[in-house]
């Protein structure tokens, strides 16, 4: 059903998220030179060494959990990461078998952690899970708590809500998803990256492919299609958080702008070049799923 979850660490961030799980450290790292200003943070990062069974759904969300609202998810096949952004998440897994859930379902009610079996997650730290059964959620404090939630899981094509808020206090807002016919091959690395392009610069040709989910969080990116299918979402309103429209293919012979709140879909053998065109610096949150020796 499951394979065996890593032992989880916990490595403290000034940013977090939130979806199907596996702990790791944050590790940071940024690249600039004279020729083209980008900044590059690597957020987190999962490695499943018995890969990844398409069809995949991809996701990026951001979710708020009020005092005392707690929630619940089994990801089969699949790996997430969770960044907390303020506030202190509780994380646990049962052993039961509950059948698999989705973002479509998430959280309505959840059985309650086990007892001593809580990780406590601060602002500015990230977990994340390469494989588990059942990943709960619950927020212990009495201030709401922030996270962001990226999953890579085992699922059909199916629609999945963009925005709700339930009774118990938990809201979702989907930032970016896609549905994946084919992975990379054997063993894999899953990582999340923020990258600041300054005016002119170009997104770093290793996440220029596929398989990759990146969401525009500010600023102004125009997209060229190298190879493959390319496919990209407007936002519904150039602000930042605003949410995007249908994901559409876009043609070899077109440039494709894209603004604050679009997303950038690039598929196993999808290829295309991202410029920052603006004079303004453009903030992306990048999602890439890697073959590895």
């Amino acid at each position: 059903m499951i394979a065996q979850m890593r032992s989880p660490m916990l490595i403290p961030r000034r940013r977090v998220l939130l979806f199907p799980l596996v702990l790791m450290p944050h590790a940071r790292a940024h690249a600039a030179s004279s020729a083209s200003s980008v900044e590059r943070e690597l957020i987190a990062t999962v490695e499943r060494d018995e890969g990844l069974l398409p069809p995949l759904t991809l996701g990026i969300a951001r979710v708020v959990l009020r005092p005392g609202a707690s929630a619940f998810a089994v990801t089969p096949n699949g790996a997430r990461m969770i960044v907390v952004e303020s506030g202190v998440l509780a994380v646990a897994s049962t052993s039961h078998d509950a059948g698999p859930l989705t973002s479509v379902e998430l959280a309505t009610a959840a059985p309650a952690p086990t007892e001593g079996g809580e990780l406590f997650v601060p602002a500015g730290t990230t977990v994340t899970f390469g494989s588990l059964e059942v990943a709960l959620v619950r927020n212990p404090g009495a201030r709401s708590v922030v996270a962001l939630d990226v999953a890579v899981f085992h699922e059909e094509p199916r629609p999945i809500s963009r925005a709700f808020t339930t009774d118990d206090g938990i809201s979702f807002q989907l930032l970016a998803s896609a549905s994946a016919a084919v992975a990379p091959a054997g063993r894999v690395a899953l990582a999340l990256e923020r990258l600041r392009l300054g005016a002119s610069s170009r997104l770093p040709a290793d996440l220029s492919y596929g398989l990759a989910l990146a969401y525009v969080e500010a600023g102004t990116i125009e997209l060229t299609p190298v190879a493959g299918e390319v496919f990209a979402a407007r936002a519904a309103a150039s602000t930042p958080y605003s949410m995007p429209g249908s994901l559409q293919a876009i043609s070899l012979d077109q440039n494709r702008g894209i603004t604050a709140g679009g997303v950038i879909f690039l598929p196993v053998g999808a290829e295309c070049e991202v410029v920052n065109t603006a004079e303004r610096t453009a903030d992306v949150l990048a999602l890439s799923v890697r073959e590895i020796a």
